[in-house]
């Protein structure tokens, strides 16, 4: 029996305001919560056994998520943060495991990645996917039988020996957590992963496929695009449209209102929002957001904002602000 880990604890900081109230894995993704794209993942690769760690506000994950009856998840205490090698520790799990990152959006096949593992006798498996700024992430460098011999957290653009970087997707032997700590904070590419190197017991695993980090604004964008890409045109039977130009890979959300207004894709329009002689390019509104002669470039707006006379370019809004007659301009990473 093989399970899977979920590692959903993190702060979110990176896409402050959008988490100030909102856990991570529940922000909105092409107008469904992140953590329901993991699951179905996972599940597609009959991983259904499956245990999510979390910390930074976990009630209102757990309570989204007992709607999923055709899943086992639990949900292991954490009394304090103790990083992701630490919290997984924690959940005191005996038997081989999947782990992922509780923001990453991936299409990766798993099967090949449980081939590989079970091929050699180390104790972790690394999902690794060629990229052309290897500075961002970890980074491997593989022996010609697959071990890696050298691993290193975002080095410096004129340090990096690879361009090999670490997903977050790894298969994990459970006495691999023998060498994490009790009691403190503990992290995989940080702590466990050089430790592991150095006493020879980590593979890797080049993959191919889709691949994004939502813990970023420019990852959160680059899979609302892929998303997007893979839906076309999407339109709930509730939404209301009229008067108004669409044109690309745009997703209109459940009781959406869109009058005299102009859009190009991709775009999001959430659950509930209103655009009213407003006009949006490349952005994400969320739930109830209200835009009133508004214009949008390459923007996040969330939920239950109100955006009047105003144009914004490369920027997040926080939950529940008010923007009129203003030009808000950010440095946001491009769509």
């Amino acid at each position: 029996m093989v399970k899977a880990v979920i590692l959903a604890g993190g702060f979110g900081t990176r896409l402050r305001p959008l988490t100030f109230t909102t856990p991570k894995a529940l922000l909105p993704l092409v107008n469904r919560p992140v953590i329901d794209y993991i699951l179905d993942y996972l599940a597609g690769f009959g991983l259904k056994d499956i245990v999510i760690t979390t910390n930074y506000l976990r009630e209102p994950l757990i309570e989204y998520l007992s709607t999923r009856k055709e899943l086992k998840i639990t949900y292991p205490e954490e009394p304090s943060p103790l990083g992701t090698a630490g919290s997984v520790k924690n959940a005191g799990i005996t038997e081989p495991m999947v782990v992922i990152q509780g923001d990453n959006i991936t299409d990766i096949d798993i099967s090949t990645l449980m081939k590989v593992h079970k091929a050699h006798a180390g104790l972790v498996t690394i999902a690794l996917l060629p990229v052309s700024n290897p500075s961002l992430y970890g980074i491997a460098e593989l022996d010609p039988n697959g071990k890696i011999r050298a691993f290193r957290e975002k080095p410096p653009r004129d340090e990096c020996f690879s361009n090999l970087a670490n997903t977050g997707l790894y298969i994990l032997e459970p006495e691999a957590l023998a060498y994490v700590p009790e009691g403190c904070s503990f992290d995989f590419s940080k702590n466990l992963f050089p430790l592991l190197v150095a006493k020879n017991e980590v593979y890797g695993c080049v993959v191919r496929g889709f691949w994004a980090d939502v813990g970023g604004l420019e990852g959160y964008m680059e899979a609302s695009r892929w998303i997007l890409e893979k839906k076309g045109f999407e339109c709930a039977d509730t939404a209301e449209v009229n008067g108004s130009d669409i044109q690309g890979n745009v997703a209109i959300g459940d009781y959406a209102k869109v009058e005299s207004s102009l859009i190009r894709g991709p775009a999001v329009i959430g659950d509930h929002a209103t655009l009213m002689k407003s006009k949006m390019y490349k952005s994400v509104i969320f739930p109830r957001v209200i835009l009133d002669g508004a214009m949008l470039h390459n923007t996040v707006i969330c939920e239950d904002a109100l955006i009047k006379n105003a144009e914004i370019t490369d920027s997040i809004i926080g939950p529940r602000s008010e923007i009129k007659a203003c030009l808000r301009k950010g440095e946001t990473p491009a769509f």
